[in-house]
């Protein structure tokens, strides 16, 4: 799994680098657009940067062997999968607004992408790391 939350944490900073040049530019008569644009521009490379973090902080603490109790990673793990999950219903709902969207009408389908591109990629990793957790021997209370 080190391996694999590595790549994911690559894959996580590459999509919030896309995310950071991915500029809001609503058209001039989307112009009203611009300042939620621009929020959702930054929460969407903070949570981007946040996930990479994430997965590398794991990958490094799965590689060292320095996990805490098998309870508290599946209830980090789960933390993750919630959060990819409700960034992936956000999305979708941006996605099916089309005209009303102000992702879409501040130009900003890359961003959606990548949100959804690097959201995929976690949740299945968050997924798997979360039944392998939920499989191994409970040692600790």
């Amino acid at each position: 799994m080190p391996k694999s939350h590595g790549m994911c944490a690559l894959i996580c900073f590459a999509g919030a680098m896309i995310t950071c040049l991915n500029w809001p530019t609503p058209a001039p008569q989307h112009g009203s657009v611009f300042v939620p644009a621009m929020m959702i521009w930054g929460v969407a490379s903070l949570f981007q940067f946040l996930l990479a973090a994430g997965h590398l902080r794991t990958s490094i603490l799965d590689h060292q062997h320095l996990l805490s109790n098998g309870r508290l990673e599946r209830q980090g793990d789960l933390g993750w999968i919630v959060a990819n999950v409700v960034v992936l219903l956000v999305v979708a709902m941006f996605y099916a607004r089309q005209a009303d969207s102000i992702p879409v009408l501040a130009g900003q389908m890359p961003t959606l992408v990548s949100l959804l591109v690097t959201n995929l990629i976690s949740l299945v990793i968050w997924s798997i790391r979360w039944s392998v957790m939920n499989r191994a021997p409970k040692s600790s209370p």
